[in-house]
């Protein structure tokens, strides 16, 4: 019986049953010093109750059974335990100081220290036992550490007749008496970190630097388990890490720390160290472990454990896996009986934590499941998590011998993206061929909207494209396209599908900087490439950015009616060019337009609103031609966006000036120097000489070569002035380019 369960007992005042657990207890073989200690709260139970006698009965029996069983000595510290949990019961302490006389008896002195110690009454009972206990096995040579102060000591002389003792801390010695001593001392260890402060500091230097792990984690241990940065500097810094080198030192010791699986490492400046021991890091995973309810977030949270394990160096308790298994298991039991939906995905969590375990036939109740499920889609869709579609597939195979394709094949037009290639490598494993997967991919392609996973699967393109053998690129683009019109128009689509369908579809075409996508333009017709077009401008569900990127792609391709394909970038009006700075600027501001300022402004309609007779009311007209204003003003951002196009270091021009150019002049006259970048208008800043390439002074330098002469006639540059060197301003270190006699070129 437990402890506790023990300690319940004795409310009951049932003596002869609490007698007889004890009495069992003490007959288990298992009964040492270490298991009975526990105990202790069930004497502290029986005196709570005025049952003293009845405790000193039981604690001294159990004693007795040590000493037998055991040894006196054992007898003895279960002895010390029970008495301090009791406190100063007469009976009980004498018996431990007779105990004390027959287990020290044979030494020199004992008799004194026992009556020095006043452990058969003359002090209190955690006094005497501390001196005792800490006094008989000190030896001359032993190392101590005081208990209020950083200080340590050594042992040099025992007298045994006065139980005086002589010890130095390396500079002064001093005499004191056991009770004295007991008071501010306690043994530690020749390698304990106070003890070489004091006696070996040049091998603790030398540790500090070499190995600094240990000494922290004792340094933890010593302070209650925990100790911050700074007080961690303040131990170390100047006594024995010098202060210049305290920050290389932590450092490297902090990288130590974080890969220690006993450590945890949380705040910052001061960071706190805290030390975990692994036994019960294990526990308090367990018991979260038990809490959650999810089966994907239980095999998250076990996940995080065993990567967390992996970067400490330290390998996952196998106890504590087998338990989550368990867990696992007896929850997908209970879908099962329940038949709940959910059951496909509780069994794949247990046979994915079963692995992770070790457990033979890990997956057998997943494979037994999929043989007589009817429901196949249902229950795979309730899956949720990919890596564990593939596990259903892999197993689904080992169930269904006869008619896995079949199913599988039925199945693949609702699995998500990262499944698709899984599943239809399984079929082509399997046999199938493109005449197979024909009638699949049609199916895809009816259903957009709800096959919308693969339906991209096979626009990014398969792993065995060429056995699958898709549509064309342009066929699956219309069909990418058509899912995103039916979400816009349909509104029976869900919020959640609708979202999920727009994320998706952004993250596929602009894949690999829209490598797929430009593909598909480059062999369309014209006039398919029009009727795209359109399709392209009408949906607002793609996301500002790749909806003009898509659009942007397109007109470089296929330029609208009435543009030249040789027109220079400068003189487009279809297109802004813009630098990714200024971009980023300018969203920047849409942002606080949208988010801050119309805000603002609908807060301040609402409070004018609320005053009353709005006929005179001046705040409202205010606020609402403010609105006007502000509705105009993000008209016209929108229109500039949906215009913008970035332009890359790549994109700038060597031969000529061009947009983002950097260009070097000298005065013909006096060959002053004068430097004038052009950048797109979101990036202007005529203090700093940075221009609007659409500005007029611009279009006159634009398409211009080093050697050309232009006539300025402003604040900032008057006279005839020379190119001398054109340079890319979006390079960290723009080349001169083409520049004529380099070393008179000034710098700009």
């Amino acid at each position: 019986m437990t402890p506790e369960a023990l300690t319940q007992l004795v409310g009951s005042g049932n003596t002869s049953t609490i007698e007889d657990e004890w009495m069992s207890l003490l007959e288990s073989p298992d009964a040492t010093v270490r298991s009975m200690t526990p105990y202790s709260s069930v004497l502290a139970a029986l005196k709570e109750k005025g049952r003293t006698s009845e405790a000193e009965a039981l604690a001294w029996t159990a004693v007795e059974a040590i000493c037998a069983n055991s040894s006196k000595s054992d007898g003895l510290t279960l002895a010390g335990d029970f008495l301090l949990m009791l406190g100063n019961t007469s009976e009980l302490r004498a018996q431990v100081t007779e105990l004390y006389r027959e287990v020290h008896g044979h030494r020199d002195g004992s008799g004194a220290l026992i009556e020095e110690a006043g452990i058969a009454g003359s002090r209190p009972v955690r006094r005497a036992l501390r001196t005792l206990r800490m006094c008989f096995p000190l030896a001359e040579g032993d190392y101590l550490t005081e208990r209020d102060e950083d200080g340590a000591a050594r042992v040099e002389t025992i007298d045994t007749i006065t139980w005086e003792f002589t010890i130095t801390d390396g500079r002064r010695t001093e005499t004191l008496g056991a009770v004295q001593l007991a008071d501010r001392f306690e043994p530690a260890a020749p390698d304990d970190f106070g003890v070489m402060r004091c006696f070996r500091r040049d091998e603790l230097e030398s540790q500090l630097r070499k190995d600094p792990l240990a000494r922290v984690i004792e340094l933890c241990k010593g302070n209650g388990g925990s100790i911050d940065s700074s007080q961690l500097e303040t131990v170390l810094v100047p006594g024995l890490i010098p202060g210049d080198e305290w920050k290389k030192w932590w450092t490297k010791t902090r990288g130590a720390l974080k890969k220690c699986s006993s450590i945890r490492l949380t705040g910052r400046s001061p960071y706190l160290i805290s030390y975990v021991d692994e036994s019960t890091h294990d526990q308090e995973f367990l018991l979260t472990f038990d809490k959650l309810y999810d089966p994907l977030e239980k095999l998250s949270l076990l996940e995080r454990y065993i990567k967390e394990r992996k970067q400490h160096d330290s390998k996952p308790a196998g106890d504590v896996l087998r338990k989550c298994h368990d867990q696992c298991m007896d929850q997908a039991v209970q879908d099962l009986k329940r038949r709940e939906p959910t059951l496909l995905r509780a069994l794949l969590v247990a046979a994915r934590v079963g692995e992770l375990a070790g457990v033979e036939n890990f997956s057998a109740s997943v494979v037994e499941t999929l043989t007589t499920a009817e429901n196949l889609k249902e229950i795979f869709a309730a899956v949720g998590d990919p890596s564990l579609l593939k596990l259903a597939c892999e197993k689904l195979v080992e169930a269904r011998p006869t008619e896995w394709k079949q199913l599988l094949a039925g199945l693949l037009p609702g699995l998500p993206t990262a499944v698709c290639d899984k599943a239809a490598s399984l079929l082509i494993e399997g046999g199938f061929t493109h005449v197979d997967f024909e009638p699949i991919i049609r199916r895809i392609l009816a259903s957009p909207v709800a096959s919308n996973d693969a339906l991209l699967w096979i626009w990014d393109g398969p792993t065995n494209e060429a056995t699958i053998a898709p549509p064309a690129p342009i066929t699956l683009l219309k069909s990418v396209l058509d899912a995103l019109e039916e979400c816009q128009r349909d509104d029976t689509i869900g919020r959640l599908t609708t979202r999920a369908v727009s994320q998706r579809s952004r993250a596929v075409l602009s894949a690999r900087k829209y490598e797929r996508y430009i593909r598909c333009l480059e062999g369309l017709e014209p006039g398919v490439a029009a009727t795209l077009r359109t399709q392209i401008r009408r949906l607002d569900n793609l996301g500002r950015t790749v909806h003009q990127q898509l659009q942007s792609h397109i007109s470089r391709l296929f330029p609208p009616v009435g543009t030249s394909v040789d027109v220079r970038p400068w003189e487009r009006d279809d297109v802004l060019f813009v630098t990714g700075e200024g971009m980023i600027r300018k969203q920047a501001e849409l942002d606080e337009h949208v988010n801050v300022k119309m805000r603002d402004n609908a807060r301040a309609i609402g409070e004018a609103a609320s005053l009353g007779d709005l006929s005179e009311n001046a705040e409202y007209k205010s606020a609402l031609e403010e609105r006007d204003l502000l509705r105009s003003r993000l008209a016209l951002m929108n229109d500039e966006m949906a215009l913008a196009e970035v332009f890359h270091a790549e994109d700038v021009p060597t031969d000529h000036v061009g947009i983002g150019s950097r260009v070097v002049f000298r005065r013909t006259d006096d060959g002053s120097p004068y430097t004038l970048t052009l950048v797109g208008p979101w990036s202007a800043d005529l203090n700093e000489n940075r221009l609007n390439y659409k500005a007029p002074l611009a279009q006159r330098v634009l398409g211009k070569i080093v050697g050309d002469v232009i006539v300025f006639e402003h604040d900032a540059a008057t006279g005839k002035y020379e190119i001398v060197a054109i340079e890319n301003d979006l390079e960290e270190e723009g080349p001169f380019a083409n520049s004529t006699d380099r070393d008179d070129v000034p710098a700009s």
